[in-house]
């Protein structure tokens, strides 16, 4: 056989053997790292696993709170919101002794901050308040107000039995804390008994103010808190505090809150130096 019949014959005996050698030929094993990938895609795949990040469900919190905290309440929940936009605080403000009641009774509420040890000891003594989720946390001094343009003469509590005084204005002692520390208040100077003709109760320490705003009472007790955030009264004078059982703002979390973590974190939250500094600002003192 000549040399060029040889390579006639031979070329495609090669081209044969190429073929046949790629189609047996093994498929590379994957690397590590592309195992470990497939085997999570895979996983994902059959469990139906979304690989974003999980997104925080919101939540409404129901804050009940007494009245005297509405204003410094309520500059408190603009930067708390915005910073947990996912968090919505809503506040039933009112007297702490009605407030009370109304978790007794179980209406819906994640925290209860008070104006009177008495209305938190009771939800504490009915287990309604959770243990070691409760605290003291501010103080408040009561005060006397009349209105803004009154010619009065009123300086100190036994003033107010002068003719010219025709209305007083307190809280409900049996359910406004504002209104029992001025029970206590005129009992100690002898005057209880001797004003209840010039009397006007109010259903919080809030409505008292609204009546010496417009004049419809003379006079009224109510905290320093609240005289400061009104420009329609002015101060007549501090009532004497050894007159009158120390004025605290416990705090606490309801044990039949739905929303446990979230409630922890923003009563935590009014303990910090941000939340406080926002309380003192309005008035209060930070409990010792």
């Amino acid at each position: 056989m000549n040399k060029r019949k040889f390579n006639i014959f031979l070329l495609p005996m090669l081209a044969l053997l190429l073929i046949l050698s790629a189609c047996g030929a093994k498929p590379a094993e994957p690397t590590a790292a592309q195992a470990a990938g497939q085997q999570t895609e895979s996983t994902d795949e059959a469990s139906g696993n979304d690989t974003a990040a999980p997104t925080t469900e919101p939540v409404t919190l129901t804050i009940s709170a007494a009245a005297s905290l509405t204003d410094a309440l309520n500059d408190i929940q603009k930067t708390y919101e915005a910073a947990h936009p996912h968090v919505k605080l809503e506040f039933n403000f009112g007297a702490s002794g009605a407030l009370q009641q109304q978790i007794e009774q179980g209406a819906p509420a994640d925290l209860f901050l008070s104006a009177s040890t008495k209305n938190m000891q009771a939800l504490l003594d009915g287990g309604l308040i959770e243990d070691g989720q409760e605290k003291d946390w501010l103080t408040n001094t009561l005060v006397v107000v009349v209105p803004k343009d009154a010619e009065s003469a009123v300086t100190k509590i036994e003033d107010l039995t002068v003719d010219s005084v025709k209305h007083v204005a307190i809280g409900i002692p049996d359910s406004v804390p504002a209104g029992k520390y001025a029970q206590e208040a005129l009992t100690n100077a002898g005057l209880w008994d001797s004003l209840q003709d010039k009397m006007v109760q109010g259903k919080d320490v809030r409505q008292v103010l609204q009546y010496t705003e417009t004049g419809n009472a003379d006079a009224g007790f109510v905290y320093k808190t609240d005289a400061m955030t009104s420009d329609q009264v002015k101060v007549s004078f501090d009532v004497e505090a050894g007159s009158y059982s120390p004025i605290n703002y416990p705090i606490g979390v309801v044990k039949a809150t739905e929303h446990q973590e979230a409630a922890q974190a923003f009563y935590d939250y009014l303990q910090t130096p941000e939340a406080l500094n926002v309380l003192t600002g309005y008035g209060f003192s930070v409990a010792q």
